[in-house]
């Protein structure tokens, strides 16, 4: 749950930052002035991204309105976000140098600037990205090439990517890096405003000298690559070679599931504990299995 957003102030017709302390002061002091700044709270200071003001209950402070109906005109993983997940983000995207430990590659990441909850279209899902990172150069310097300029980051504390949208960004092409938030850069609910701000610039300085180790998801190939077909072979099963790796779906013989058959006839018939339940969810899955085994990433336990 967040602890500070934004306001509009309707003399000056500007936003403006506000805790959650700083609303339980003014609702004391002047209950029309909390009112109207309730009327009006926001995530972003550009207005965008409704929020409330929840009181009652352990996890007070504000949370994005509506969040409880669903997303349903596209997809955030932040929409319930924790604190500690906003804290890491919010020290991240303020980095100016960032280095990134990722498939035994250790990467420096030179910022030109950085947005929260950046929306992207990807095979027509809209996504809001924790954090979209354009580069002014890394080292080595290969990677700003291979990843077009920039870096699509999520920060992980209760939510992973999911295969559906590491599928979708691998598709369109795009880079898609992901941290898990270690337990020792938590921060506690009660935190006040000021502990959070020297949490923060704590978190800021272990980054800054050991760096973030997370796993790249997926990561821009040229075009030769991504060029692959599904076909059906002579014994009625879906096959392709995707980039260095053959890829063929089974049907099971205990049900109504299917298996990906990847490799030197290695076989998955889950991932994360679902079973494939039709042809085209092995497929897609297989699809977006290449992209981790193109980054050298080992999917047999996945």
């Amino acid at each position: 749950m967040l602890i500070t957003c934004y306001y509009f102030d309707q003399v000056r017709q500007e936003y403006y930052k506000t805790s959650f302390w700083e609303m339980l002061q003014i609702e004391k002091e002047d209950y029309s002035e909390f009112m109207r700044r309730k009327s009006t709270l926001c995530r972003r200071e550009d207005g965008k991204i409704p929020m409330v003001m929840v009181k009652n209950g352990l996890h007070h402070g504000f949370r994005r309105k509506g969040s409880s109906e669903g997303n349903r005109t596209g997809y955030s993983r932040g929409e319930k976000e924790s604190l500690t997940h906003q804290g890491n983000k919010e020290v991240i995207a303020s980095m100016e140098e960032l280095i990134i430990k990722t498939n035994e590659e250790t990467i420096r990441l030179f910022i030109e600037s950085a947005e929260c909850e950046k929306a992207v279209i990807c095979r027509g899902k809209r996504y809001e990205i924790d954090i979209y990172i354009k580069l002014r150069k890394t080292e080595p310097m290969e990677y700003y090439h291979k990843w077009n300029g920039e870096l699509w980051f999520e920060v992980f504390h209760t939510c992973p990517v999911d295969y559906s949208q590491a599928e979708d960004f691998a598709c369109e092409n795009k880079t898609l890096f992901e941290y898990k938030v270690s337990d020792d850069y938590n921060f506690y609910d009660y935190i006040s405003e000021e502990g959070y701000e020297k949490r923060k610039q704590y978190i800021k300085s272990i980054y800054t000298k050991r760096g973030i180790e997370g796993i790249i998801i997926c990561q821009t190939r040229n075009a030769d690559e991504m060029q692959y077909v599904w076909r059906r072979s002579s014994n009625g099963n879906m096959t392709a070679r995707i980039g260095e790796t053959n890829f063929t779906i089974i049907a099971s013989r205990f049900g109504n599931s299917y298996g990906i058959v990847y490799g030197e006839k290695l076989i998955k018939w889950d991932y994360n504990k679902r079973k494939f339940m039709s042809e085209e969810e092995a497929m897609k899955i297989a699809e977006y299995f290449s992209f981790l085994l193109y980054n050298k990433i080992n999917i047999k336990n996945l």
